[in-house]
């Protein structure tokens, strides 16, 4: 029992860890290349799409059984387009116009959208550890856009357009394939999301041509960009597979130190400064996800001993 927890920790860890990085390795490539965000979704989707669905094929299962199910597929095409695409372009273009810290905060407020739209949908009070995930999760976008002073507003009106876009990507991203994943799995839907998404955009951006992107790639940006789409698919690949070891509550909590090694890699690797008041507002923001993951009993001896 001991071992398999112990296999779980590891993957769960490592695919954090590989997740925390990659998002300081696209902001690395975009200042060493003149690839947008849009050149370089196209890529990362269309062949992350493509190592998932030939991994699961070799291993026999059937991919295209989907799209014997009209009902299903449509609902596939739905995901692959809103949240697959929606979330990621929303995603790598915070990376592209501020940076890969601030993309993975405003990330991270995913599971707290889920809590309002759970609450609503159900309408049942959120409890009162949820209250505080909430708060916390409020002050900190507030210090993460202002540095605490609402006249010097730190993030461009875009980066905080495209942050509350990416927030709501991720909520779209998990909430909708929900049935999907339950009927054939998440691999399938996650690897046709990803290349139907890469190819979608792929026609809605006429000025993609890979002669184009040759010329800006030299090795190392070349090198970088194949890193990040093996390093993101296997990190997918890590998080999944630890479920089978790890409770969800235990997954959630230990990738909160994604947003930590991102922001300590762009600080020693890319030179980038943050406020102290910003750092606080991240703080908040992974205080408020590790508050959504504590279990109700658990919950409600925590606020009763605050109260």
């Amino acid at each position: 029992m001991k071992s398999t927890r112990h296999i779980g920790l590891v993957m769960i860890i490592t695919g954090a860890v590989l997740w925390g990085v990659s998002g300081p390795m696209i902001q690395w490539l975009f200042q060493h290349t003149n690839l947008t965000s849009a050149d370089y979704l196209v890529v990362r989707l269309i062949a992350a799409g493509v190592i998932t669905l030939c991994f699961l094929f070799f291993r026999k299962q059937d991919i295209f059984k989907i799209w014997k199910h009209p009902r299903h597929w449509i609902q596939l095409v739905i995901f692959a387009v809103l949240g697959m695409l929606g979330a990621q372009y929303a995603f790598i273009e915070t990376v592209y116009i501020s940076n890969a810290v601030t993309a993975t905060l405003f990330q991270f407020l995913g599971p707290v959208l889920i809590m309002v739209y759970a609450a609503i949908l159900n309408k049942k009070f959120p409890s009162a550890v949820q209250f505080i995930a909430l708060f916390a999760a409020l002050a900190g976008v507030f210090y993460l856009i202002t540095n605490g002073s609402v006249q010097d507003i730190v993030l461009s009106k875009k980066a905080i357009i495209f942050g509350i876009l990416t927030a709501l990507g991720f909520t779209f991203y998990t909430l909708h394939p929900a049935s999907l994943i339950k009927t054939w799995g998440t691999s399938v839907i996650v690897g046709w999301g990803m290349l139907l998404g890469g190819v979608v955009l792929f026609f809605m951006n006429p000025s993609f041509r890979i002669s184009e992107m040759a010329k800006t790639l030299t090795l190392p940006t070349l090198s970088m960009l194949i890193f990040i789409i093996l390093s993101g698919t296997v990190s997918f690949v890590l998080y999944i597979g630890s479920l089978k070891y790890l409770t969800a509550t235990e997954t959630s909590l230990l990738s909160s130190i994604e947003p930590l090694i991102a922001a300590i890699l762009s600080i020693m690797w890319l030179d980038e400064s943050f406020g102290g008041y910003q750092l606080l507002g991240g703080a908040f923001i992974v205080i408020a996800v590790v508050f959504l993951t504590i279990p109700e009993k658990e919950a409600t001896i925590i606020t009763e001993k605050v109260s």
